[in-house]
Formats: structure tokens, sequence, C-alpha cells
């Protein structure tokens, strides 16, 4: 008797153990990057990412969920910095989990619901119209405003199911309500999201609007169009983020609101092992003192699978900027500098 409980409980807790499962996956990226007023250095692509995921059930189809990243500088070893604006509002620029860091629960019948730091909406949403996906020296306008952010810290985000091919993507961030002396200015405001996401076989549209946390109530709004072929993507997208007097005195020390618009045109074709991408991007700035002017972006990226995981890349970017504190906004390496050429080749491997 004693032995058959003792086997019923092993397999009870075994049972329980069973439905949580722990998922580790992630990519590596290196290569080598040439930039005007740049020497040859080794940089990454592509974040590399190590993600750790779970799931548990809960039962009736729900799950418990979480979600961690860590990304890091594959040259060097060094953890991302500075790369996420709302870090650095926050004066916390290099925080150990880059990406996600989040808890939360979803079901197929409602959606689901995450807290913590959590992908930004907008962004994750608009990097369908940019062939790079938000990265390396030819990405998109559209990520290249004073606020860009891919993660929103202090937050909660709530994902609908897919309906008819629509899906709804809102979340709402939590200011830290932080008086920043330097110019006597509160950044102090929650922010929230709010995007919605329609595709089909043939094509997607998408719009999402955005009042930044922590920004002196900065927002932006952008709309994007696609048509989706079997080997091909065509892609249109509109983006305009206000910037506040407050953002840009903490960053650029101009006493001046901005205002950036911006376009991007995309093409992503797949042949086989190859696939070839062009971007082309315009964007205006607006502003009563030094940031006045436009600029322009193209880019072209060329990608060979060796593999399902292991890819070689190669992208060439040319930025051309009407002036140079313009090009400071626009040029990848930061320089002040109205035109700017990049190559950038290298590896990525995904696990």
């Amino acid at each position: 008797m004693k032995r058959l409980l003792i086997a019923i409980a092993v397999g009870l807790v075994g049972s329980a153990y069973a439905q949580t499962h722990v998922t580790i996956n992630g990519q590596l990226d290196t290569g080598l990057l040439k930039q005007t007023e740049s020497d040859m250095h080794m940089m990454r692509n592509h974040d590399n990412l190590l993600r750790y995921k779970s799931t548990e059930e809960l039962g009736n189809g729900t799950q418990a969920v979480f979600n961690l990243e860590h990304r890091w500088d594959s040259s060097d070893g060094a953890r991302c910095f500075g790369n996420n604006a709302i870090d650095r509002l926050h004066d916390t620029p290099g925080v150990d989990w880059q990406g996600a860091a989040n808890v939360g629960i979803q079901n197929p019948a409602w959606g689901r619901v995450l807290l913590g730091r959590v992908s930004n909406v907008s962004g994750e949403n608009y990097s369908k119209v940019d062939p790079f996906i938000f990265d390396g020296i030819a990405l998109s306008y559209g990520n290249m405003t004073v606020l860009s952010a891919s993660q929103t810290p202090n937050s909660i985000r709530y994902d609908s199911p897919i309906w008819r091919g629509l899906r709804i993507n809102a979340s709402y961030s939590v200011g830290k309500g932080k008086r920043y002396s330097d110019y006597n200015k509160s950044y102090a405001n929650d922010g929230f999201v709010l995007g919605a996401v329609y595709e089909n076989s043939q094509f997607f549209l998408l719009a999402d609007y955005e009042r930044i946390q922590d920004s002196d109530k900065s927002w932006g709004w952008n709309a994007a169009a696609g048509l989706l072929f079997d080997d091909m993507t065509l892609t249109f997208g509109y983006h305009t983020h206000k910037i506040s007097r407050a953002v840009m005195e903490k960053f650029f020390e101009e006493e001046h609101s901005l205002c950036q618009d911006s376009l991007t045109f995309g093409v992503k074709h797949t042949s086989g092992r190859n696939t070839f991408k062009i971007t082309f991007n315009w964007a205006r700035v607006d502003s009563e003192g030094d940031y006045h002017g436009h600029s322009k972006k193209y880019g072209f990226g060329y990608d060979y699978a060796l593999s399902k995981h292991t890819t070689l890349y190669s992208i060439l970017a040319y930025v051309d900027s009407s002036n140079g504190r313009v090009g400071r906004l626009y040029n990848t390496n930061g320089t002040a500098s109205d035109s700017m050429t990049g190559i950038n080749f290298g590896i990525t491997h995904s696990f």
C-alpha cells in the first residue's frame, strides 16, 4: 500500500511539472562596420539576445507566462548601453535586462496580459514596414526618433486574440513621477499606446498612437500598409513625433520642442537562400532652434542563408541631410555631418 501511495504521489508531481514548459532561445550576431568619420570596428546588425520563456497550464486553456531577455554586444561582451530613450529618461541607460522582463496570463479566448518591462507596442507593430526590422545602419527613420524605445518599463500590456485578421494591442505605463532639477522641469506623466493591425494573405494595414511616459507628454502616431506576395513584400509607412522642450533640453540642450515626420518605403524579396532588401526613408524635423531641415536615407541589404539558423549578411546605407545638426539625429554613428555612408557585413546565428 505504501509503495502504491508513493507511486501515485510521484506520478502526480511529475504530471504537475510536465505542465510547465521553459524555452531558452536567442541569437548571436557580429560583423564589421565602416562608416564615414569612423574607423572600422566590430558591430552587430541585430541585438545579441538570450531569451527565457515559460508557460504553465492553469486549466481551461489559460496559461501563466513569463519572458526574460538579456541583450549584449558580442564584440566585447558588454551589455547594451543607451539604446533605449525611456531608460535614459529614467537615468538608467544600462539596465541588466535590456529586453523584455515581464510576467502575465494568456488564453486563446480573450488574449494576453503582461506586466513589467514589455515590448513597445508602437515600435513592434511599425517594424513591419521596415525590411531591416529596425536594426542596423539601414534601419527605418521610424525608429530613429529622439524618443525611440524598443522596450517600455513599468507597464501593463494587453494583446487581443486575432479576429478575422484584426489584432488590437494596448499598453499603459506608469511614470516615475521624477522631477529633473537640472532644468526645473517635471517629466512626470503616465504613458499609453493603442495599436491595431489587420493582416491577410495579400496585404496588411496598421496604425498606432502613443503618449510617451515621463516625457512631458511627448506623443507620436504612425500608419502603414504592405502588399504581400509569395516571395516579395512591398511596404509604405508614415510616422510623426512631437518631442517636448523638456526632453530636448535634457538630451540636446535645445530650448525648443521638436516635431519629426518620416516616410518609409521598403521592398523585400526572397528567392531560395537569397534575400534582397531595399529601403528609402525621408524625414523632416521642425524646431525654432538649430534642429531644422530634412534627411534622406537609402538602404540596400543582402542575406544568404547558410542553414535554417545561420545567415551571412551585407548592408550598404547612405544618408544625405540638409545640415550637420539634422545629420546628428539620423546618422547611426551620431556624427554631426550632412552625409554618411556605411557598410556592414557579418553573420547571424539563431538558436
